[in-house]
């Protein structure tokens, strides 16, 4: 009783479900549907676009090239003034003497001689020039090659029991030739013109800068006397050594020599090496003047 009763049941439930009948499309349906279709068909402005052939896209315009970077411009620096014209901050003026060393007037320095900046690497190359113009180099050796002798071996290789020797102007042995040795030769310095000049100018100036120039007025002399220069200098108590600058005054030179703290030159011959050693400078009125002119 009870499988046949499960049987219909089991039926029943495989049997498949009807499904409610479709009803028709109201009219609201129907006009969204219409609705919807419209939208997504091309429109004629489209339809128009993709019939005609399609163009050819305009080239891009090239990029415009970067100027290339340059350096800025530097801004020159501002020109030194030229030495000639620089004064040195100190004393253009000199201090005048009379014979007997007394102070009675002072005169005026030009700028261009006595005013100038002094530059150690100038004078120092100016001097050293002058140093070694004076240099002879005349020393001299011989070589192996020019020491008189014979050049015979002076004994046989072997068998002396002796240190083999071959020539007898050899540089180890006594009277032979020198190893390099010194030869004549010349040791100047190649200086230009102006900057020798130059040089002088400078020392001028550091000795006008000090104080130290001086113009002796008066200083003529019959005949040498070392015993009135003497005096005049001590009179004026100055700082040695004191180098008298005088121009074609013979009398004068002759009197000056002979003092162990001063010395004395010729205008012409003045150079930055003796101004540099002398601590006073004394012009003669002449030796003033002809350098004044210069």
């Amino acid at each position: 009783m009870n499988d046949e009763i499960a049987e219909p049941q089991n039926e029943a439930a495989e049997a498949p479900r009807a499904e409610p009948p479709m009803s028709a499309p109201g009219p609201d349906e129907t006009a969204a549907d219409s609705a919807a279709e419209a939208a997504w068909a091309p429109s004629a402005v489209d339809a128009a676009a993709a019939a005609e052939p399609t163009a050819a896209a305009p080239e891009a315009a090239p990029k415009p090239r970067r100027a290339p970077r340059r350096k800025p411009a530097a801004t020159p620096a501002p020109a030194a003034p030229a030495a000639e014209a620089v004064a040195v901050a100190g004393h253009l003026e000199a201090v005048v003497v009379d014979a007997d060393g007394r102070r009675v007037d002072t005169v005026g320095l030009s700028a261009a001689r006595f005013g100038v900046t002094p530059e150690i690497n100038t004078l120092h190359l100016a001097v050293r020039a002058q140093q070694a113009a004076r240099r002879s180099g005349t020393a001299s050796t011989k070589t192996r090659g020019e020491v008189s002798g014979t050049t015979a071996k002076m004994y046989r290789q072997k068998g002396t029991g002796r240190a083999r020797a071959g020539s007898v102007k050899s540089p180890i042995r006594t009277g032979g030739g020198v190893v390099f040795g010194p030869h004549p030769r010349s040791y100047g310095i190649k200086i230009n013109r102006k900057v020798a000049r130059k040089a002088l100018v400078m020392a001028l100036s550091s000795r006008a800068d000090a104080g130290s120039v001086f113009v002796a007025r008066g200083l003529e002399l019959e005949r040498p006397s070392t015993a009135e220069v003497n005096r005049m200098l001590v009179t004026m108590d100055i700082a040695a050594p004191v180098l008298v600058i005088t121009a074609e005054e013979p009398t004068v030179t002759l009197s000056v020599r002979n003092l162990a703290f001063a010395e004395t030159t010729e205008v012409q011959a003045l150079s930055t090496e003796q101004i540099l050693r002398a601590r006073s400078l004394i012009f003669t009125e002449k030796a003033f003047a002809a350098l004044e002119r210069e």
